[in-house]
C-alpha cells in the first residue's frame, strides 16, 4: 500500500504543478486549473458560511469530507499537494537515528493548536450568526403582525406576537441567561462547588425555555408560528450576513496558500534562472515576504515532521473533526504488539498506533503496517472503539477563546478602516470582482487571477484594502495595464470573488450596451507632473495609448508663450469620466516614471454604486443624495 500511496502522490503532485504551469494566456483553454482549489473542504465550508452558496464546482470539497468519514484523512497524505511537498522535503533534510525518529514522531499538545486556528476562522467567517440572532426575535415578530394584519383583512380575529409571546418571552429569556451563564461558567473551566453542581442547572434551563415557548405557541397557534419563525429567521439572515463575515481560511489554506507561493515567488524564480515560465519576466509586490513563508515552513520539516501539517494547517483540523466518523482505520492486535514502537518510526501525522489511535490525526499513510516487524497493525472496517481516541485533545476554555478572537477580530478589522468610509484610491480590483464587503468574503488569497494575468498588473495587497484583504488581489498600473479583450481573471476564479464575465459584458456591447462597459477605477492627471501642463514640452502618450472608442483622453490645443517670449501651441491632455474605464494603461505608459503624471484611484467603478464619480451614473436617487453629501 505504500507503494501504490506514492504513486498517488507522484500524480497528485505532478497534476498540480501541471495545472499551476498551463494557467497562462497560451495553455489554458478550458482546462479545470482551479480543481485542487475547488476541492479543498476548508474553502467550501467556509465560502458558504460566508455567502449562504455552493458556488460552481465547490461540491468536490463535500465529496472529500464524504470520502474522510470513509477513510479518514487520506487527502492529507495522498491528494495535497503541500502535505506532498513537506512529505518530500522532509526526506531530503537532515537524517535521524530510529531513536530520534520514534521521539520526533510521538503525538505533542502544540499539535491541536491547528484545531483552535480553524475555530477562529470560522468564528469569523460565521459571524452574521451572532446578530442574526439578536434580531431574530423582532423579524419573527414583524413577519407574525403582518401575518395576522393579513388574517384580520380576511374577517379573522387578529393576534398580535406581543400579546401571544408577552408572558412567554419573559420566560424564555430567563432561562436562556441561565444556560448561557452555566455554559460560559463550564467552558472556562471554573470549579463548580458540590451543592450546585448537584442541581440539574441544564435541564431546568432547558424545562422553562419549553415552558415558555409551549404557552406562546398555544396562544398563537402552531402554523402561525413556524410560518412566522422560518420567515423572520431568513429576514434576519439576509440582512446580517452582508456585512458581518470575513473569509480568511486563505491564509492558511494548504492549497491557496501554495498556489499564492508558487505564483509571486516560485515560478518567477524558476523564470529567472530558466527563462521558460513567462513570455516576459514577472514581478510582484513583497514576493520574497510570501516566499520566506512558504520556504520557511518548508524547513521547519527539518526539526518538527510536517510541522505545518500536525500544528498549522486549518483544512488538517477540519478533516481531522470529520475523521473521527470514518469507518475504516488503523487498528493494533494487543496480542501481537511487544510494545516496540517501531510504527511511530514514519507516522507522518503522529496519531500514536503504537496506543490508542489518535483517528483526527492519522494521515492513513499505512507507514506503521509496512515498519510493523510482528503485523500487529492492520486497516480494518469498524474496529473496536475501546482501541482508538476518537475526538481531537482539545482544552474546552482555550476553543472558547479562539473562537472569541475570532468573534472579535472582525469588528476590530472592519472598523479600523480601509473597506467602507475610508477606502483606499489604490484598493482598484479586476474587472468582474463583486462590491468589497462581498469580495472580502469569497475571496481565498489563493492568487489564481494573478496568475493568469497577462499584463502582471495584478498583485498581491498588503494592508491597502485593511487587515482583512492581505494578499488579495488589486490593480497597480506602474506593473501593467488591464487589457482590453482579455478576462481570463474571471475564469480561474474558484469562489466568484471575480464572477465570469464575457467580452461583451467587460465592453459594454451587444446585449449589455445599455449598462456600458465595466469600469474598474478612473484616471486622473497631476498637472504638476504632466509634461503639457508644468513643462510646456509636447507628449500625447496618454492619449495615443488609450484603448477605449471614443477615447477617454482627448486633448484641447491651446497656446503659450515659452521662455523666449515665443508662441507656442501644445496639445493639453483631459479626462473624459464617462469614457474611462479604469485600465490603466496611460499610467503604465506615462514617461514620468517615478511618479506618473495620470494616475488612476478606484473611484467610479462600477461594482459599487457608492463610489461613483458622476451623479448621473448613480440609479439609486437617494443613493445620489448621499454621494451628493
Amino acid at each position: 500500500m505504500v507503494k501504490i500511496r506514492r504513486v498517488y502522490e507522484a500524480l497528485a503532485l505532478g497534476l498540480f504543478l501541471f495545472f499551476l504551469l498551463i494557467t497562462d494566456l497560451r495553455f489554458l483553454k478550458g482546462w479545470p486549473v482551479s480543481w485542487f482549489l475547488e476541492a479543498s473542504p476548508l474553502v467550501a465550508v467556509a465560502t458558504a458560511l460566508t455567502t449562504h452558496t455552493i458556488y460552481r464546482n465547490l461540491f468536490w470539497g463535500l465529496v472529500i469530507l464524504g470520502i474522510t468519514m470513509m477513510l479518514g484523512r487520506v487527502w492529507c497524505n495522498w491528494m495535497c499537494p503541500f502535505g506532498i511537498l513537506h512529505h518530500l522535503f522532509g526526506n531530503i533534510g537532515r537524517r535521524r537515528s530510529t531513536k530520534q525518529a520514534i521521539e520526533a514522531n510521538r503525538y505533542r499538545r502544540i499539535y491541536a493548536l491547528k484545531y483552535y486556528i480553524l475555530a477562529g476562522m470560522i468564528a469569523m467567517a460565521s459571524l452574521w450568526i451572532v446578530p442574526t440572532l439578536w434580531n431574530a426575535p423582532e423579524k419573527i415578530a414583524e413577519s407574525y403582525n403582518e401575518a395576522a394584519l393579513s388574517r384580520a383583512a380576511d374577517g379573522q380575529t387578529p393576534t398580535t406576537f406581543g400579546q401571544a409571546f408577552g408572558l412567554s418571552s419573559w420566560i424564555v429569556g430567563l432561562g436562556l441567561a441561565s444556560l448561557g451563564a452555566v455554559a460560559v461558567f463550564r467552558g472556562l473551566g471554573f470549579p463548580v462547588p458540590r451543592r450546585l453542581g448537584r442541581v440539574p442547572v441544564v435541564g431546568a434551563s432547558l424545562g422553562v425555555i419549553v415552558l415558555g415557548l409551549g404557552i406562546g405557541v398555544l396562544r398563537a397557534g402552531l402554523p402561525e408560528t413556524i410560518a412566522a419563525v422560518g420567515d423572520g429567521l431568513g429576514r434576519s439572515a439576509n440582512a446580517s450576513r452582508r456585512e458581518n463575515a470575513t473569509l480568511q481560511i486563505g491564509l492558511l489554506d494548504p492549497i491557496a496558500l501554495t498556489v499564492r507561493s508558487m505564483t509571486t515567488s516560485v515560478l518567477p524564480s524558476v523564470d529567472k534562472a530558466t527563462e521558460g515560465v513567462y513570455t516576459e519576466p514577472r514581478e510582484y509586490w513583497f514576493a520574497w515576504v510570501v516566499g520566506l513563508i512558504f520556504l520557511g515552513l518548508l524547513v521547519a520539516n527539518w526539526f518538527i515532521p510536517r510541522f505545518f501539517c500536525r500544528a498549522l494547517c486549518p483544512l488538517g483540523a477540519l478533516l481531522g473533526v470529520f475523521s473521527r466518523f470514518s469507518l475504516w482505520r488503523i487498528d493494533r492486535d494487543p496480542v501481537r504488539c511487544t510494545d516496540c514502537d517501531l510504527c511511530l518510526k514514519s507516522c507522518e501525522g503522529a496519531s500514536d498506533p503504537q496506543g490508542d489511535l489518535r483517528k483526527s490525526e492519522c494521515f492513513v499513510c499505512f507507514n506503521c503496517i509496512e515498519d510493523c516487524p510482528h503485523d500487529a497493525l492492520q486497516f480494518r472496517f469498524l474496529p473496536r472503539k475501546a482501541s482508538e481516541v476518537t475526538a481531537p485533545a482539545l482544552d474546552r476554555r482555550t476553543l472558547m477563546l479562539a473562537g472569541l478572537f475570532g468573534v472579535l477580530f472582525f469588528p476590530m478589522a472592519r472598523l479600523s478602516g480601509g473597506v467602507k468610509k475610508n477606502f483606499d484610491r489604490r484598493v482598484i480590483r479586476p474587472p468582474g470582482s463583486v462590491a468589497e464587503q462581498e469580495f472580502l468574503q469569497r475571496c481565498i488569497k489563493c492568487d489564481q487571477c494573478i496568475r493568469v494575468c497577462p499584463t502582471n498588473v495584478l498583485q498581491p495587497a498588503l494592508f491597502e484594502a485593511g487587515v482583512e484583504g492581505l494578499w488579495t488581489p488589486i490593480m497597480i498600473s506602474k506593473m501593467g495595464w488591464c487589457e482590453l479583450n482579455c478576462t481570463l481573471c474571471s475564469q480561474v476564479c474558484p469562489t466568484g470573488a471575480i464572477r465570469e464575465i464575457s467580452i461583451a459584458e467587460k465592453l459594454g456591447v451587444g446585449p449589455f450596451e445599455a449598462q456600458g462597459p465595466i469600469k474598474t477605477g478612473t484616471a486622473f492627471y497631476n498637472r504638476g507632473r504632466c509634461l503639457p501642463w508644468a513643462m510646456d514640452t509636447e507628449c500625447v502618450v496618454c492619449e495615443e495609448v488609450c484603448p477605449t472608442s471614443p477615447k477617454a483622453i482627448f486633448t484641447r490645443n491651446v497656446e503659450v508663450t515659452n521662455r523666449w517670449g515665443g508662441i507656442k501651441e501644445l496639445k493639453r491632455p483631459f479626462i473624459d469620466p464617462e469614457k474611462c474605464i479604469g485600465c490603466g494603461i496611460c499610467e503604465h505608459e506615462c514617461p514620468v516614471k517615478d511618479d506618473p503624471a495620470v494616475y488612476v484611484t478606484a473611484i467610479g467603478e462600477t461594482r459599487d454604486k457608492e463610489r461613483s464619480l458622476l451623479l448621473s451614473l448613480v440609479e439609486d436617487p437617494s443613493l445620489a443624495d448621499r454621494v451628493l453629501a
